[in-house]
């Protein structure tokens, strides 16, 4: 059993350690900016104290941002946007290590009138306080998270008001507790917690694993916006939650999605995540200790990660007594996922900006492993409540949908409208579900 202290290594002894020198250490942090939607938010400051001094840094096309030398510890993490006259923030504490890059970092935004906090104290049954408790608020893309200091006292501020919020304080050693609030504008919500001792309690692993890779295009022109490549994710998939972390890798965008059922344990810390391209590595190739007990969700988004290969995923659930690494503390392995990313695609026909009669033809570039190729037609460039024109219905795709190793369609749909710029796009796809890549998203205009 001791070995999992070696397989997760800084992951979970950093949980221990305050700091054993005086001297700043420093780590970079990276993550999303989103609204409580989960919509990438482009161009937000996004910045951390140090010292009096700020380090700042902005987010990019796809909402993600990079902060350089940011201090080791429980660091806070701030973000804002001014729009419209308007300003929007959101705050976050990200937990930094020396030298690492800590990921998966999501600031949520609110316009700043709009705005609830919540606050209390976490203590023991004896009423003593409990420091370094996490709390931890559920959000669109992953939950905001404050951590109590001496007194036991947390605050959590910048939430969206008018939403309930499952909220989970979880210490280790402790018994979870959960309670739902929901978040006044202007208002400090008091929302206290009272924890018992763990009692080494199993907790049963994630269930329903599965994995979807995604190849993206790498320009970061606005035809190639990230947020719009997320709102055809979110048509292809419906109950896809919404999200935006993904970072580059060669020519391409390369993302794997791991989604489990959520299930309430009230002695889950968190997650341990393995990723192999054998078996044999997947035993021992901890990638993530995911600290979220309201997780369902894992973006990998490693720059290491690369097409035609396949990747196998497992994953155990770690109990509040799991950092004491006591017998029986992990969970036994989920079900294996597997994805292999796709190459990417290219659209061939019609050219940005070019003018098309009626009939035109669409043409791609083929893609290994892909069953089958799906057009959608935008008349208009997607955004959210935005749908295709074409097809019309992505349960009934019609003509819109061509199989491998076909690599071209007519378009002879509706007739669209003269003059009009309209945007296409053209997703591979395999028969299981668990692989596309997406061309780029090219303006045409209609003669």
């Amino acid at each position: 059993m001791r070995r999992r202290r070696t397989i997760f290594g800084w992951f979970v002894l950093i949980l221990f350690i305050a700091g054993c020198s005086p001297q700043t250490k420093f780590g970079t942090i990276s993550g999303t900016v989103t609204d409580i939607d989960g919509n990438s938010v482009i161009g937000a400051e996004v910045y951390a104290e140090v010292n009096g001094s700020r380090r700042i840094t902005r987010t990019v096309q796809n909402g993600t941002f990079y902060l350089n030398e940011a201090p080791q510890g429980f660091t806070p993490l701030y973000a804002r946007i001014q729009l419209d006259g308007r300003w929007y923030t959101g705050r976050q504490i990200a937990q930094v290590f020396e030298g690492e890059q800590s990921q998966n970092i999501n600031l949520m935004l609110a316009p700043l009138d709009q705005q609830g906090l919540l606050e209390g104290y976490v203590s023991d049954f004896n009423r003593r306080a409990i420091e370094g408790a996490r709390v931890f608020a559920g959000g669109a893309l992953s939950a905001a998270m404050a951590v109590t200091d001496k007194n036991g006292f947390y605050r959590i501020e910048g939430l969206p008001s008018g939403y309930d919020y499952p909220v989970v304080a979880s210490k280790p050693g402790f018994i979870n507790v959960t309670q739902n609030a929901r978040i006044t504008r202007g208002s400090a919500v008091p929302l206290s917690f009272t924890l018992n001792l763990s009692i080494n309690e199993s907790v049963n692993p994630p269930a329903n694993l599965s994995a979807t890779a995604w190849t993206f295009p790498r320009n970061a022109t606005r035809s190639q916006s990230r947020q719009a490549y997320e709102v055809i994710q979110q048509w292809l998939e419906p109950h896809r939650k919404p999200q935006a972390k993904t970072r580059a890798t060669g020519n391409s965008f390369i993302e794997i999605d791991l989604h489990w059922d959520y299930e309430a344990q009230r002695s889950l810390l968190g997650y341990g995540i393995y990723r192999g391209r054998n078996v044999t590595e997947l035993r021992t190739n901890a990638i993530a200790f995911l600290r979220d007990p309201l997780a369902d969700f894992y973006a990998d988004f490693d720059e290491k990660l690369q097409a035609n290969v396949n990747y196998f995923y497992e994953m155990v659930a770690l109990n509040t007594d799991y950092l004491d690494d006591l017998p029986g503390s992990a969970s036994a392995r989920s079900e294996r996922a597997s994805a292999m990313p796709f190459q990417e695609i290219t659209l061939n026909a019609p050219t940005l900006h070019e003018t098309v009669g009626h009939p035109f033809t669409i043409a791609w570039s083929a893609v290994s492993g892909a069953n089958y190729y799906q057009v959608a037609i935008y008349d208009r460039f997607p955004d959210y409540l935005i749908d295709p024109i074409y097809p019309a219905d992505l349960d009934n795709p019609g003509a819109s949908r061509v199989s491998a190793p076909q690599t071209s369609l007519v378009y002879s749909g509706p007739r669209l409208a003269s003059g009009r710029t309209h945007y296409v796009v053209v997703i591979a796809a395999n028969n299981s579900g668990t692989a596309r890549a997406l061309t780029p998203i090219t303006a045409f205009r209609a003669r």
